[in-house]
């Protein structure tokens, strides 16, 4: 798998523009706990209505190129509350594509304020064998053009 980007305080993943895919998401009642902020399961189902939305096209059984990525790792960073009812937009965006995997970077965004950051490595699956497959070219190829353009190279844990 692809190495994982240092979580920083000034790390780019903050920043609104660095992502090129947008979802929007709400706040439900139910999302919230008893301290009245939204609880770090429902930050985890945001992210993945973003990643599920991202790849879509991907999915449908009728689509050209169906590939199922499962998910492998993924490391999420709380910067901030979120209350009831407000409307959270997820970025979604690639941060590299291996020959099996692709690493993605997603931030969750109130208004203007990034509240969580997070980075996941999903494996594309083989849905006959169950094991992982090699990513196709023309799959590759868009994943490709969806990767961020850092201002600056990321920091490398590894």
């Amino acid at each position: 798998m692809a190495e994982l980007l240092i979580h920083r305080a000034d790390q780019p993943l903050r920043q609104r523009s660095l992502f090129p895919h947008w979802v929007d998401e709400h706040v439900r009642w139910s999302d919230t706990d008893m301290i009245g902020h939204v609880n770090n399961l429902a930050f985890a189902a945001y992210l993945e209505t973003g990643r599920a939305l991202f790849l879509r096209h991907f999915t449908s059984a009728e689509g050209p190129s169906r590939a199922l990525f499962v998910l492998g790792e993924m490391t999420t960073r709380f910067l901030g509350e979120a209350h009831w009812p407000a409307a959270i937009e997820v970025g979604t965006g690639v941060v590299v594509v291996g020959r099996r995997t692709v690493r993605l970077a997603q931030g969750l965004f109130d208004g203007d304020r990034c509240i969580a950051t997070s980075e996941s490595a999903l494996v594309l699956l083989d849905e006959t064998t169950r094991k992982s497959r090699d990513i196709p070219e023309e799959i590759k190829s868009w994943l490709n053009a969806q990767v961020l353009s850092f201002p600056e190279r990321p920091v490398i844990d590894g």
